[in-house]
């Protein structure tokens, strides 16, 4: 009997790559608000918040470490989520699927600010809903 990996194992399809390489990753959009400079304390209080968007994936993956960058960009493994960085206009464009299940292609890079709160980023080029049957 053959083994057959399965979606779950999640990384049997090999790691991604960052930059250059287009990447498409499935999951559920998701947002959340974290405080800013200066107090960086508390949102409910006196700091102000920042909201980002981030794409909880369907099962974790994987990142080869980018060999002209690799300490902007180190290998990464066990992702199961990815902030994501969009033009302004998509915030209004795909605020109704925050929540839902989506399609999201582009191009990847390692955190390197503290704006930043996933080891690994995506640069959007495409975000689609994914239609249930």
């Amino acid at each position: 009997m053959a083994l057959v990996p399965s979606r779950a194992q999640g990384q049997a399809a090999g790691c991604l790559s960052y930059d250059s390489t287009r990447v498409t990753l499935h999951g559920i959009l998701t947002r959340m608000s974290f405080p800013v400079p200066a107090k960086y304390e508390n949102v409910r209080t006196r700091d102000k918040a920042e909201t980002y968007w981030f794409l909880k994936l369907e099962f974790p993956r994987c990142v080869n470490q980018d060999k002209s960058e690799p300490d902007l960009n180190p290998a990464q493994t066990n992702i199961k989520r990815v902030q994501l960085v969009l033009d302004p206009e998509m915030y209004k464009r795909y605020r109704n699927l925050v929540g839902k299940s989506v399609t999201v292609s582009g191009t990847l890079f390692g955190a390197h600010t503290a704006h930043h709160h996933t080891c690994v980023l995506l640069s959007v080029i495409t975000l689609q809903p994914i239609h249930s049957e």
